[in-house]
């Protein structure tokens, strides 16, 4: 019934609350309590087993309760989990590792388990097994790749067990996904590195021990840490969220919908009552350690000089760190925003002010300095907004600035730099007050529109054309909004895979969902909000779109004032989303009592799975509201970690990607535009797939994900060039890729200037073919050509040449990649050949037998740069002997080219720090 199942949440609700403040009598109260009502659930029986773990002389208690969960819950990997621990602390190990080998088999991807099985298998008086302790770490290293404690360890254990191939891989990828690291950490992975591609596992062992060691104090390394173990106390594991066996009763017996939601103010209890006169808040992980921070930014009460603050988050309460920053400043502070502007993994604060705009720069260390003057954008401003955007799809972020008067796109030169790009680009129009904007693919063409929202006049929508410029199209999109707009957002609130828009008005009347008809254009869905009563009489300055209650479905969140005439309504409305694109007024889960509001923000503040309130009101207070019973349903928080070495095609972050989450039948998709992107699965279990379109347009799948899940880029081609297969008398095998000359208009990446163009014509390319590989089929040859992701091919003349030549002798055609005119045809039959002597690279590195033969044995000694298809400066020295008394001497190499690509070109060309050059032979 709804009013015992109001009990238990009540119950569940203090308890864990209980549990974050670690009054663990409190909490057992509460559970038991929870058990009275609810004996045949498994969750009362958990937390009390958990909060009786913590608690000194408990470990009988602990066993009681925790047995009974596993009676009533047997499959549930948490409690079992728990119970392992449990039995790990009563000197039972042996115990604990048969039940988590058993949660192993039918979890495979649980990481508290796979890790507490590691630790188990690492100690030399209970299982000693470094082979099955390093397959553990291989696995969590697949599950959760962007943890780099794992990787490091994995690292390290591998070495040992003498597999420098999987330590080497592990090395690489800690090196492609770690923030900017300091000077020496380089040198010694690259040391590292070096060693485990000579097989000198000595060597590389004292160096990643160096690093690994080096990396341990950093914020990253320990919440990879609190991620293996599931806190970062001495016990690990975490309590339990929701429910096993119970279900929402949904409606009670007058029909009336059961809140399963109740936000509580919790201001005074994390830190955050001394601040007052706030008028700006910029959640975001500032120290990289896990957890959301807060920059916040005070008016002043006389004068004219606004103060700033830097709260880091620990455990769910805040720290004032500000005064040891750098962030301070005159001036008043309009807004301010954050983004990781230049790629190096932190983030970093832009503050728009009255007098000029500040870009402090996150060293990674818990300091900031101001590099708006450096980068280009220290502007004397009338700024109202800002966003931080890829525009231009070649990695980086570019920046959109709102005014009072003409508005401003800044293109990133990718070298720490900005470039003013607003008249190029057509964004500038009539000069116009604009008051906010909203950015996504609202076409669904692989590239960011965006919609600015003008008060006093015609709001513009501006269509991404490509080369970076934008079109107007704002006639025809359909968003006809009438009354003032006040704030715009954009989301799926019909989870049909289109991102809609929800203008909110500042006059109270004509509040309106857009919705996306599937091509970038939009009808407004008058339905939608027809079932919340006094909407038209509440004035709005802001609105969110969130998915408060972790169902799926987005809500939507106003901030504003409510008319005189409806002295119920609070500064603060919650509307709820049904499911099916309706919405009802759900403000009863929020405190009574708010004078007007001006500002809110959702954010997961205390890191249990479901979205908390931040609130600002009209005299500067701000209040933290903590979601209590949001999380009793399923959640997924998705980081995206862009590859920063060897890679550079997306921006670290990866906004402006889009993510897509399919969990049975509940189908979600969400424009990335912050670091960690929150989904509600409702009362799934999990998510089915993950897919991410990077920003660049590559796919990419992630199956049955974690709850708190880090996607790493993989290395993919975006494109490929077509594939030539031949009938070799059985089937038809591959015999190379074509056409990779011809890329026709492909952007260039000249350095600093504006990027040239492949030539118009195509090459005259010719492809090896060994005889083998193309058997007569019905008296004539076959081959195929298929087509392979983005690029449209073109073929229009193809011969086939046969060279008849002895085994002894090697042919080879003069081809090369350069502009007309072309070299005219030859061909090259090698009879004397000689093969080098020695071939040793820049360093000393022995690459004799890797170049002797061609077997597909690769040099391994190449270091990738900061984009794809560039390295550091490699030398090979060739030792032919004595030839001097040859008359002509011709090198032939084979190998393969791994490219840049066209999005990776123009920031080359956009930057003055990359300079590329081709093999040259000295």
């Amino acid at each position: 019934e709804a009013d015992s199942f109001n009990k238990l949440l009540s119950h569940r609700n203090m308890g864990l609350a209980y549990l974050e403040e670690e009054r663990y009598t409190d909490a057992v109260k509460e559970f038991m309590a929870f058990i009275n009502i609810a004996p045949s659930e498994a969750f009362g029986y958990a937390n009390a087993g958990w909060a009786y773990l913590q608690s000194p002389g408990k470990l009988d208690s602990a066993e009681i309760m925790l047995e009974q969960a596993m009676k009533l819950s047997p499959d549930n990997p948490d409690i079992a989990f728990l119970a392992a621990k449990m039995y790990e602390l009563t000197n039972r190990t042996i115990k604990a590792i048969e039940l988590l080998e058993n949660t192993k088999n039918k979890y495979p991807e649980h990481v508290l388990t796979l890790y507490q099985l590691y630790e188990y298998y690492l100690q030399p008086n209970v299982a000693l097994d470094l082979k099955k302790a390093e397959e553990l770490l291989q696995r969590i290293a697949e599950t959760v790749p962007g943890n780099v404690a794992a990787q490091l360890k994995l690292a390290d254990l591998s070495i040992k067990n003498g597999h420098s191939e999987t330590a080497l891989f592990s090395m690489e990828t800690v090196r492609q996904i770690l923030p900017a690291l300091p000077t020496d950490a380089v040198s010694v992975i690259n040391n590292a590195i070096q060693f485990l591609r000579e097989d000198d596992t000595s060597q590389a062992m004292a160096q990643a021990l160096m690093f690994h060691n080096l990396l341990k104090s950093t914020t990253y390394y320990k919440s990879g840490i609190t991620e293996l173990k599931g806190n970062s106390g001495p016990i690990p594991g975490s309590p339990i969220y929701h429910f096993m066996s119970l279900k929402n009763p949904k409606i009670d017996k007058q029909g009336t919908m059961v809140p399963v939601v109740q936000f509580v103010d919790i201001t005074d209890k994390i830190g955050l009552s001394t601040i007052s006169r706030a008028n700006i808040v910029v959640p975001g992980d500032y120290d990289s350690d896990g957890d959301e921070d807060l920059f916040i930014s005070s008016r002043p009460v006389t004068g004219s000089i606004s103060r700033q603050f830097i709260f880091t988050n620990d455990n769910g309460v805040f720290k004032d760190i500000s005064i040891n920053t750098g962030i301070n400043h005159k001036g008043q502070d309009i807004s301010a925003l954050t983004a990781d502007y230049d790629n190096d993994g932190f983030l970093d604060i832009l503050v728009l002010n009255n007098r000029r705009s500040r870009l402090y720069k996150n060293d990674g260390n818990g300091t900031f300095m101001d590099m708006a003057y450096a980068t280009g954008i220290g502007f004397k401003s009338n700024s109202v907004q800002a966003k931080f955007i890829d525009y231009d799809l070649e990695g980086d972020l570019d920046l959109f600035i709102a005014t009072e008067s003409a508005n401003q796109l800044y293109r990133n030169n990718g070298d720490g730099t900005f470039t003013d790009v607003s008249e190029k680009s057509g964004t500038i129009g009539e000069p116009v007050h604009s008051s906010d904007m909203s950015f996504g693919d609202f076409d669904d063409d692989g590239d960011v529109d965006m919609v600015v929202l003008n008060p006093a006049g015609t709001s513009r929508f501006y269509d991404n054309r490509r080369q970076g410029i934008f079109s107007d199209i704002s006639d025809r999109a359909g968003l006809d909004f009438v009354g003032q707009p006040s704030s715009i957002v954009m989301g799926d609130y019909n989870n049909d895979g289109y991102l809609d828009i929800f203008i909110a008005d500042l006059s109270a009347e004509h509040h309106a969902i857009f919705k996306n008809k599937g091509d970038g254009t939009f009808i407004k869905d008058k339905k939608s909000l027809a079932g919340v009563f006094g909407l038209n009489e509440f004035s709005a300055i802001q609105a969110k779109f969130a998915d408060l209650d972790n169902d799926g479905y987005l809500d939507i969140l106003m901030a504003g004032s409510a008319a005189e005439s409806d002295k119920k309504k609070d500064g603060l409305i919650l509307l709820h989303n049904d499911g099916y694109g309706k919405y009802t007024d759900a403000s009863a889960t929020l405190p009574s009592g708010s004078s007007p509001i001006e500002h809110i923000y959702t954010i997961d503040l205390d890191n249990d799975g479901d979205l908390d309130i931040i609130q600002i009101n009209d005299l500067g207070q701000l209040q933290a509201l903590r979601n209590d019973g949001g999380n009793l349903n399923n959640y997924l928080k998705i980081r995206l970690a862009g590859l920063r070495t060897g890679s550079s095609k997306n921006n670290y972050f990866g906004i402006g990607s889009k993510l897509e989450v399919k969990s049975g039948g509940l189908y979600q998709m969400q424009s990335v535009n912050k670091p960690v992107s929150h989904f509600g699965l409702g009362e799934r279990d999990r998510a089915d797939v993950v897919r991410v379109i990077w920003s660049n347009g590559v796919p990419q799948n992630r199956f049955i994900p974690q709850k708190n899940q880090t996607i790493v880029e993989t290395q993919i081609l975006k494109g490929s060039c077509p594939y030539l297969y031949a009938w070799n008398g059985t089937e038809f095998v591959f015999v190379n890729d074509v056409l990779w000359p011809s890329a026709l208009g492909m952007p260039l990446g000249i350095m600093a200037g504006e990027p040239l163009y492949a030539f118009p014509n195509s090459t005259d390319e010719y492809l090896s073919m060994p005889g083998e590989t193309a058997i007569p089929k019905d008296g004539k040859f076959a081959l195929q050509f298929t087509t392979e992701l983005w690029e449209s091919p073109y073929l229009d003349n193809i011969k086939l040449v046969v060279l008849d030549h002895p085994d002894s002798v090697d042919v080879y055609i003069n081809e090369t990649f350069i502009p007309p005119p072309y070299p005219p045809f030859r061909i090259y039959s090698v009879a004397k050949k000689y093969l080098p002597l020695s071939a040793v690279d820049q360093v000393g590195n022995d690459l004799h037998n890797a170049v002797l033969f061609q077997d597909q044995d690769y040099t391994k000694h190449l270091t990738p740069a900061s984009f794809q298809g560039i390295t550091e400066f490699h030398d090979l020295t060739l030792d032919f002997g004595n030839l001097t008394h040859a008359d002509s001497i011709f090198l032939f190499l084979q190998g393969w080219l791994f490219p840049t690509d066209a999005s990776i070109n123009v920031n080359i060309s956009q930057s003055n720090t990359t300079n590329l050059i081709f093999p040259k032979l000295q």
